[in-house]
């Protein structure tokens, strides 16, 4: 039974502007995310290091306390993105459903998906100021959306 007034179709959520756009960067930065967490497991097996015993034996790594320096700098690499990807997702997501301004939100949503691929790659092979430069626009493109957020909602 459905509680709501109204009844809500796949038919017309797609229609929402922006929607196919916010889905589409959502898949591109998950997969991205995951594809820099698994990297991480990527430089410990070519370093030969683990810090889990149980990896250890069963790879034939050393254990080590402390991860060395090029796995330390994916580790930083994944957490930039668990600090800002989750929170783009959901602030994008709100932006299409409160219909905000749909050439401003797709230039976002583009931005932000690029930047964080710049931002990743460049963290990964120490490439500044591109780092930078992708931290900042992905950082803007976050405001961006935002500042459309609070435009629908006090409009």
């Amino acid at each position: 039974m459905n509680d709501l007034p109204y009844e809500v179709s796949p038919t017309l959520l797609i229609a929402l502007p922006g929607l196919r756009l916010y889905a589409l960067c959502a898949v591109l930065l998950v997969i991205k995310m995951i594809a820099v967490g698994i990297y991480t497991g990527v430089v410990r097996s070519r370093l030969k290091v683990s810090t889990n015993p149980e990896d250890a034996a069963r790879f034939g790594a050393q254990v080590t306390e402390t991860e060395p320096p090029e796995v330390a700098r994916v580790l930083r690499a994944h957490r930039n993105d668990l600090e800002n990807i989750p929170a783009f997702l959901v602030l994008g997501l709100v932006a299409v459903l409160l219909g905000a301004p749909s050439l401003a939100l797709k230039v976002a949503l583009i931005v932000f998906t690029a930047a964080r691929v710049v931002h990743s790659i460049a963290y990964l092979k120490s490439m500044q100021p591109w780092r930078s430069l992708g931290f900042g626009f992905g950082m803007l493109s976050m405001l961006t959306v935002m500042v459309l957020i609070l435009i629908r909602v006090f409009a």
